[in-house]
């Protein structure tokens, strides 16, 4: 299940937010802090270290970039500890008043794969709702460089 979100903000903008490691913990739903960001995020193979859940019931873990087409398509594999993990794909489009964005997160590995596809995808649709809400609200708000 793919969700997707219309911004005013130009797919320069949303990318920015994205390239940007540290920003994770802003629009990711369940992370609660990044510990560190690989300096080439988003190369693939680059790593963000963050921690998810809320204290004390917390787990460090990390994100991994699969593939990267600048300002259209970044894929992740979240690890997800002790759970497994999850692809997610973000896909950027202009539009007329700025860019959709799309995103998409299938289970990998783990106790999830256990849980039939659609009742996984169906799960994490308001998930991804939010984190495209708080995503948009962070590339709207960014500046142009003077």
């Amino acid at each position: 299940m793919t969700v997707k979100r219309d911004t005013t903000a130009t797919r320069k903008r949303v990318w920015e937010v994205l390239a940007d490691g540290w920003t994770y913990s802003q629009w990711v739903v369940g992370n609660s802090r990044m510990r560190a960001v690989d300096r080439s995020w988003p190369a693939p193979g680059s790593k963000i270290h963050h921690t998810i859940g809320v204290w004390p019931l917390i787990v460090n873990d990390e994100t991994e970039v699969e593939s990267c087409i600048p300002e259209r398509e970044l894929v992740l594999h979240a690890r997800g500890r002790p759970f497994g993990g999850a692809r997610i794909t973000l896909r950027l489009h202009d539009s007329d008043n700025g860019c959709q964005i799309e995103m998409a997160e299938v289970p990998v590995g783990g106790p999830l794969n256990l849980i039939p596809r659609r009742l996984a995808l169906l799960a994490a649709a308001p998930r991804n709702r939010e984190c495209l809400y708080r995503l948009t609200a962070l590339a709207e708000q960014r500046i142009e460089p003077e």
